[in-house]
Order: C-alpha cells, then structure tokens, then sequence
C-alpha cells in the first residue's frame, strides 16, 4: 500500500517559533490529500433531494477544519480534507452533486443547522442525547475519547479521577466538555483536588497549549489525539483512551435529508467505498458495518 501522506504544515505549527504559521498562504495543497474514492452515482436517490440543493448542485456540508485526520487545512490553508471532507464528497456523489464544505466552529455547528446555515454536518460530532433533542443524525464511524499529554508525562490516564488536580483543555462544544461538566464533583468524591478546565476554540488551539505548557492534559477524540501522539512523539503522548462513542452527520431536526443520506451511507459501506476512505486515513479500526438514523423525541 502507498505510504499516507500527512499534514507538515499543521505538524509544524506545533513548533512554538512557527506558531504563527498558518496565517497566508504559502503552499499548495498536496494532490495525494486529494485523491479520494467516489461513490456511485444514482440518480433515482438524487430526485429525493429537496429543489435548492438539485438546483445548487450541492451540499453545504458544515466541517470544523481543525480536527486532523478528521478535518484540517491542506499546506494552502484553504483547502479542506480528511476523512470528513472525503467522506462527504462520497455522499454527495451517491446523489449525483458536490459538496461544498463550510468551515464553522463547534460551538456554532447545531444552531447553525436550525438556522438553515447548511444542509448538512460531518465535524466528528457525537449524537448525544442533548444533541438529538435538537438535531437529526446518521452514524458513520466508531470513534470514542482520548487523553494527549506531553511525551515526558509518563502517568496513565484511565478515568476522570485520574484528572484530577491538573490542568485539563477541551474545546468548546465538544462531547468531551459536556461529560466533564456532567462528572463535576468527581474529584471531591475521591478525597483529591478538582481539576482545572480552559476551554478552547478548535483543536489546534488545544494542542498548541498542551505544546506550551498552558495545560498538561487534552481532552478531546481519539482520532485527533492518536493522530498527534503518533505524528509526534518526541513531543505528545496518548495516557489513554476512554469510551468509544459513535460519530454521525447532523441533519436539522425532520430534515427530508436524513433517510437519503442514510440510505446513501449504508451503500458506500456495502461497495467498500467507505472502507477506502477509513485506509486513506489509517482509521480502519474505526469502521462500522452499518448505519443507523438516531434522533430525539
């Protein structure tokens, strides 16, 4: 099998001295990161979509493009990819139209479905219970939760009382937030120290601040935190996973999206397009067999 390709300019502004890099363009992207594989085709599942989007010719797919290998920036610092971005392209294809990625912050993503925004979100989002009260979903990939430390922290983490007393990132919106503020009073149970939360806008943020020291512990995928501890491990460490939680697209609650996008889903599963897409990305372990729809009363 080719050798993957990775995002250099990401991993190097994880370098304090470059920590300004990102900002212009400098670079194009890179044609591997590019190279993705199409789903087929149907045009009688393409007649199910709602007028604007046949009209448009595409999905707006909501992404959050600081999440690698899930949803970055190429070396351009304008094109997206990652296993969402390719992931959602094979959809649209099943329907025979583009999609158009719109980046947005995680915090934003499921107002930004109610207000009609987008059509459609692929940004690893987890279908919480609260989620679901608000947003319509269809899983695609087995994810689960990880804690990134720097490689010169040796402690495993395999729980929350294991965070206690340190200073521990999340990002804003994230499922990780959520299920901190839902364990608070862990530690106090424990006889130990609370710990100590910033929150940050996207995952480059995050791990920047573990780089720096602004944190000793991130809280966020496993996806992400894999992915830098194995890109960088003279600098980060994974001290452990914790929980595997399904990741889905988000659709506006009712949406006429959902049940075509399952469908579609559960296709590029069946031809193996899905299973292309999870090797590009080295997230093979990752895979489901099939989708599901999940939403609220």
């Amino acid at each position: 099998m080719r050798r993957r390709r990775w995002p250099i300019a990401w991993l190097l502004c994880l370098i304090p001295a470059l920590a300004g890099c990102g900002l212009s363009s400098t670079g194009t992207a890179d044609p591997a990161l590019l190279e993705r594989p199409h789903g087929r085709c149907d045009p009688a599942l393409a007649k199910t979509l709602p007028a604007p989007i046949r009209q448009r010719g595409s999905f707006l797919v909501a992404m959050s493009p600081h999440t690698p290998p899930m949803a970055y920036h190429a070396e351009d610092n304008v094109t997206i990819v990652g296993l969402d971005r390719d992931m959602s392209q094979a959809i649209a294809d099943v329907f025979c139209v583009r999609a158009d990625p719109v980046p947005t912050s995680l915090d934003a993503i499921v107002p930004g479905l109610a207000a009609g925004r987008y059509d459609m979100v692929l940004a690893s989002l987890s279908p919480t219970e609260e989620r679901r009260k608000k947003a319509d979903f269809v899983t695609y990939y087995n994810g689960g939760q990880g804690f990134l430390t720097r490689s010169t922290m040796k402690d495993p983490l395999k729980s929350y009382v294991d965070l206690c007393d340190r200073d521990v990132g999340v990002v804003i919106g994230s499922v990780q937030q959520g299920q901190l503020d839902q364990a608070a009073g862990t530690c106090a149970k424990a006889g130990l120290p609370d710990w100590r939360l910033s929150l940050f806008p996207d995952g480059t943020a995050a791990v920047l601040a573990l780089r720096s020291e602004r944190i000793g512990v991130l809280y966020f995928s496993i996806s992400l935190t894999q992915y830098v501890a194995s890109r960088q491990p003279d600098l980060f460490r994974l001290a452990g996973k914790y929980k595997r939680a399904l990741v889905a697209a988000g659709f506006a609650k009712h949406s006429p999206l959902t049940g075509p996008v399952h469908q579609a889903v559960q296709r590029l599963m069946d031809d193996g397009t899905y299973q292309r897409i999870l090797r590009k990305w080295g997230l093979e372990e990752n895979d489901l067999a099939t989708t599901e729809i999940l939403n609220g009363r």
